[in-house]
């Protein structure tokens, strides 16, 4: 029987290196990311089979997700039978495991494309130049804002959390924000920010993030984490509505600053929000990770 503790500091090294393994990295399953959002999902994990098991809550529900590590094994119809006899149901699981599951299965798995959990995929190129049509728009509005106002712009630094954490409460008081019917989500993300931000320097060292300033004041940030050698991932970004271009400025400084490191930017998913979704895509995403339920009864003749 696998046995679940709560995601935490002593095996993070032990996960990190099953993640490496995996031949999609997911933004949802950094350690980073797992870590931040602890207060609302509660992430589990057991290590077993030169693999990391993981689930998390939805509410008082537990929900499994895809195992970490090494996916190319010949073993996960008698892996999967042996710590789920009665059958599984995963959640979230990335194109390529998927693929490799249903040749074990002969075809036999439910699967149910969870569109909204997608993570968009971008040229670090093209997201720092925005040349052509497509980009007129994001281009227009971060050179206007590189024109109007005297900013700064820094990496995060351990001396600088006070003011991001400042700089997140003023963001959240903003009545576009304080107001938006979403706000219970919103508070969500906004503990998963603080969590991140008060444990920075616990964190591993892949956590990145850069901030812009005018006056003294944090005006815009983002922050994520190295995912592997090409890809970084920005897990949460923000910025003050009341400075024009704000937020296609620090998307567009945060990656000039990193690109030189990276060929590509995972910009996580969308959860099927139709402002964000239409964002997204205008971006033009080179790829998808795609994502997916998948599930499987066993008889007891199996």
């Amino acid at each position: 029987m696998l046995k679940f503790t709560p995601v935490n500091f002593r095996q993070e090294r032990k996960y990190n290196a099953l993640y490496s393994q995996c031949d999609e990295k997911s933004s949802d399953y950094t350690f980073i990311n797992m870590w931040s959002w602890q207060d609302k999902y509660r992430y589990e994990w057991a290590f077993a089979d030169n693999l990391c098991w993981l689930r998390h809550r939805e509410g008082e529900k537990i929900v499994y997700n895809c195992p970490i590590g090494n996916w190319r094994r010949d073993d996960w119809k008698e892996l999967l039978q042996k710590h789920f006899p009665a059958g599984f149901l995963f959640t979230r699981v990335p194109d390529a495991l998927y693929g490799i599951l249903n040749e074990q299965f002969d075809e036999q798995l439910e699967m149910t494309e969870e569109r909204d959990h997608w993570e968009y995929i971008y040229s670090i190129q093209e997201l720092t130049s925005l040349n052509g049509y497509r980009f007129r728009n994001k281009r227009k509005l971060s050179n206007q804002f590189k024109q109007l106002y005297n900013y700064i712009y820094k990496k995060v630094e351990p001396e600088h959390i006070p003011d991001i954490i400042a700089f997140q409460r003023q963001w959240l008081s903003q009545p576009e924000v304080s107001e938006d019917k979403c706000l219970d989500g919103i508070k969500d993300e906004n503990r998963a920010v603080l969590r991140m931000l008060e444990n920075w320097q616990k964190l591993p060292s892949e956590i990145t993030g850069g901030f812009i300033s005018i006056d003294g004041s944090v005006v815009a940030c983002a922050l994520g984490e190295k995912i592997d050698d090409n890809t970084i991932a920005v897990h949460f970004e923000k910025a003050l509505y009341g400075f024009r271009g704000a937020y296609q400025a620090i998307n567009r400084i945060f990656l000039e600053n990193v690109g030189c490191y990276y060929r590509f930017v995972n910009r996580e998913q969308d959860l099927g929000i139709p402002g964000l979704r239409k964002s997204k895509l205008d971006y033009n995403p080179v790829r998808f990770i795609k994502k997916y339920t998948v599930s499987r009864q066993f008889s007891t003749q199996e």
